[in-house]
Order: structure tokens, then sequence, then C-alpha cells
């Protein structure tokens, strides 16, 4: 199923937020192929723009210097248009993210939730399936947990669409952004 872009009236660009494992690439993914729109997993991109992991920039940049460069790829993907964006979980946490997200303009805001032990348990899967990203706090689950609970407000507050995707394939998902884009048009 393909929806032209003319369609999905003022919207220019999907921000999927949600903690790690809500499945933001490949709902993201998805929503790319059925819209025609670029697909941009903003820590891909970084990784990308600076020929390095991104657990390697965050060993040598710190966690501060890393979410200051987290936050510099965000702010200029927020400005691209036809776009479908998958910034990391913790983008949420920094207030000049929350301002440029807020600020952006002709975009919805998707966020993707579900319960802290299932998306634990999906990156997990995915670790040990190989084909994880590099999730600093997938390992201090007490640690995760707390930051998940402070996230989960922060992603609410912003969304202009919540969808529970614990039990929802990925495709389920991006149907449901599409029929809301439609909805919006």
């Amino acid at each position: 199923m393909f929806f032209a872009v003319s369609h999905l009236g003022k919207i220019d660009r999907i921000i999927l937020t949600g903690f790690m494992g809500a499945g933001k690439s490949t709902v993201g993914q998805l929503l790319a192929r059925q819209t025609g729109w670029d697909f941009l997993d903003l820590d891909t991109h970084i990784e990308s723009i600076h020929g390095a992991s991104a657990r390697d920039l965050f060993a040598s940049l710190g966690e501060s210097g890393f979410r200051q460069l987290e936050s510099e790829t965000f702010a200029a993907a927020l400005k691209r248009s036809k776009a479908i964006l998958a910034p990391g979980g913790a983008v949420i946490d920094r207030a000049e993210n929350r301002q440029s997200l807020a600020d952006s303009k002709d975009k919805l805001i998707v966020f993707l939730d579900a319960p802290f032990p299932t998306l634990i348990e999906r990156c997990k899967e995915q670790e040990r399936n190989g084909n994880a990203t590099y999730r600093p706090l997938l390992h201090q689950t007490a640690l995760a947990n707390v930051r998940y609970d402070a996230r989960k407000l922060l992603y609410a507050r912003y969304a202009q669409l919540t969808i529970d995707v614990a039990d929802k394939p990925a495709e389920q998902v991006a149907g449901m952004v599409l029929e809301a884009l439609h909805k919006h048009a």
C-alpha cells in the first residue's frame, strides 16, 4: 500500500517517539515505504555523519557530549520535509530537544508505547539475535525503569497520537499512523 505524499495534508514530517524497543525504526521504515518519504534513524544518521559507531562516540565524548551532538542533529533533522524521524529514546530528556519538538511545524508526533517489561525483553531479544543498536541502559534494568517512568510522561505530553504497540505488529502500527494522517488531512 502506497499513499501519495500529496494526500497527507499539511503534515510534513512524522516524529516517532518512545522508549528503546518500541519499534521506532521498524515502523519508521514501513511508513517511509508507504509514503515515499525519507526515513531518518537519528542514531544511524549520527554514526554516518561522524564515521563512528554510537558506542564509540558515546565512549569518546561521554554521555553529555554525545547528547549534545544528538541534540544538534535532532534540531537539524526537524527542519527536513517529507521525512519520518526516529530519534533515540533519550532525546526527550533534554529541554532543548523538547522545545525543538514543540516548535517544529507541520508535524505529527507519535508516541509508541508499551509496558517496560515488554520493551526490555524486545531489546534483549534483539541483542541475542545480534541485531541490536547500542543501548547503554539495557543491562542496568533498575535505572532503565526509572528513566522509562520519567520519559513516558514526557513522550505522552508532546504526543499528538499515542499507540500501544505491546501486542501489535509493526505493519498494524504503521497503518494506524497513516490512518491518523488521513484523518488530519
